[in-house]
């Protein structure tokens, strides 16, 4: 049986530019004992496609040129010589930029960044890859094992209308946190307060000053600040933290595209007040808690049912249009989670 796949042509040279990969036809490979077929239907692209697509070492093993390009899966099972997986089954897994996949039944655990799950019969499969995938899962441990919000708190959250920041200030209205998020230009501003219900939208396009502006919006002080952006963004939420406030660190796509680069790099300036104000600072991978996942995805699935959350897609149709959809991921013209829709 044939497919097609991306794989890598070159590297990034500090930015995508929709060149780095090359649409290739090669066979699948028969099943041997012990493996399992899996077909993708869909795959999601994430700003750390930046990083697995540079030479700089990240939190993976390093790509090589040749390497099908490596992509977080949605994918259903198609045939299986292996007890513990049936045809029909679902998964999450990091596989690649490719049709079909072969992997070794073993391979599929949470330990290997895998997960296998039932979606509820009410619920679009497309939910799984955003409100209810690794995104949803992120701002779920972000929001409340890392971060503890609780009733009453006062939430910040940097890139409220990217894939996580959106789930991230759901997670927090729903559990009873006052929520203002920052995102660029009057759009996604008003789809945050109008149709999600957050309590206030910071527009950095608008202001020359955010520290400023986020005074404004928290005159008592940030008791959580949900950080995706990093950078200057963060440094100015440093100013505005309540005493023994917490930060947790999702991401820092303000600086994927200056990784490895020491002199492009933001080197953040307001680390006294971690101090000076007892304020707890925590990065995570959601890599980490794939394992308990099991916990969490039955309140992710009654919140979205009861509409307390709600998730925005930009589907993409087509695997053969992956490589032209990258650079949308840092030009800020897509809503929420960008996806291949593969099926």
């Amino acid at each position: 049986m044939q497919q097609h796949a991306w794989i890598i042509n070159h590297f990034a040279q500090g930015r995508l530019e929709g060149t780095e990969l090359e649409w290739v036809e090669r066979s699948v490979p028969d099943l041997q004992p012990g493996d399992v077929l899996i077909r993708t239907l869909m795959l999601t692209l994430d700003p750390s496609n930046l990083l697995w697509l540079s030479e700089e070492p990240d939190y993976l093993p390093q790509l090589e040129i040749g390497d099908v390009m490596r992509g977080l899966v949605l994918g259903r099972v198609e045939q299986s010589r292996h007890p513990g997986h049936k045809v029909g089954d679902l998964v999450f897994a990091l596989l690649g930029w490719q049709q079909y996949a072969v992997v070794r039944g073993e391979a599929l655990t949470p330990v290997e960044g895998a997960v296998s799950f039932h979606p509820h019969p009410d619920i679009p499969l497309e939910a799984y890859v955003s409100a209810l995938g690794p995104t949803g899962w992120s701002a779920y441990v972000g929001m409340r094992l890392v971060g503890e919000v609780g009733e009453g708190d006062a939430v910040l959250v940097s890139g409220a209308a990217g894939a996580t920041g959106l789930q991230a200030c759901q997670i927090a209205k729903a559990c009873g946190a006052r929520v203002v998020g920052v995102a660029g230009g009057e759009k996604k501003c008003a789809m945050l307060q109008q149709e999600l219900g957050i309590d206030g939208c910071i527009d950095y396009k608008a202001t020359d000053d955010l520290s400023a502006a986020m005074a404004r919006a928290f005159p008592d002080g940030i008791d959580l600040y949900f950080d995706n952006v990093g950078g200057p963004m963060l440094d100015a939420a440093l100013e505005n933290m309540a005493l023994r406030g917490r930060i947790v660190i999702s991401g820092s796509i303000s600086q994927y595209q200056s990784h490895g680069d020491r002199e492009k790099l933001y080197g953040v300036r307001n680390t006294f007040m971690l101090a000076s104000k007892r304020l707890r600072m925590e990065g995570f991978l959601i890599l980490d808690y794939l394992d308990r996942t099991g916990e969490f995805m039955p309140q992710l699935e009654s919140w979205l049912l009861s509409g307390a959350l709600r998730y925005r897609n930009t589907l993409v149709q087509g695997l053969e249009n992956a490589q032209a959809a990258l650079p949308r991921l840092f030009s800020g013209d897509h809503l929420g989670k960008l996806v291949i829709d593969c099926r």
